[in-house]
């Protein structure tokens, strides 16, 4: 495998943008088995397509870092310490609760993923970039769904 190597601060903004999506992950496993009252099935069946892309791509970031010479943080510890969204506590949570935790955390991801994009972009790492638009259009529309449907 080619490693090809990158500024370290863009290292660092990618792991912290993993942490982000890490403890999201944790969070949506979290409202699947807690999310209680009318809608919660439908909520649920989402969030199990939601674990699904965010697993997805959790793994494709993971194998970015690792090509451009880093290593992506795994270490629970450190993922707490560095992620810019928390973990939620295991209690009953109702749909309008969800919706608005979900909301808030996507859109801490998504000006994440703005900011790595920009930084991408500016130093021409083309690999980076799809990887980006592409997780970009699945937040756009994720979070959408989640103002406008709920």
């Amino acid at each position: 495998m080619e490693v090809l190597f990158i500024n370290f601060n863009y290292i660092d903004m990618l792991n912290q943008y993993l942490t982000n999506i890490f403890i999201y992950k944790t969070n949506l496993y979290n409202l699947l088995f807690n999310v209680k009252g009318e809608g919660s099935s439908l909520l649920k069946n989402e969030l199990i397509k939601d674990i699904e892309e965010f697993n997805r791509f959790y793994i494709k970031f993971s194998l970015l870092i690792k090509k451009i010479g880093g290593f992506p943080i795994l270490n629970l510890d450190e993922v707490k310490k560095i992620s810019s969204i928390k973990e939620i506590s295991s209690k009953d949570y109702t749909l309008i609760d969800s919706i608005n935790i979900l909301t808030s955390d996507l859109k801490i991801i998504n000006s994440m993923n703005n900011k790595v994009g920009e930084y991408a972009l500016k130093n021409f790492n083309f690999k980076s970039i799809n990887l980006i638009l592409e997780f970009n259009n699945y937040l756009e529309n994720r979070l959408y769904n989640l103002i406008n449907n709920n």
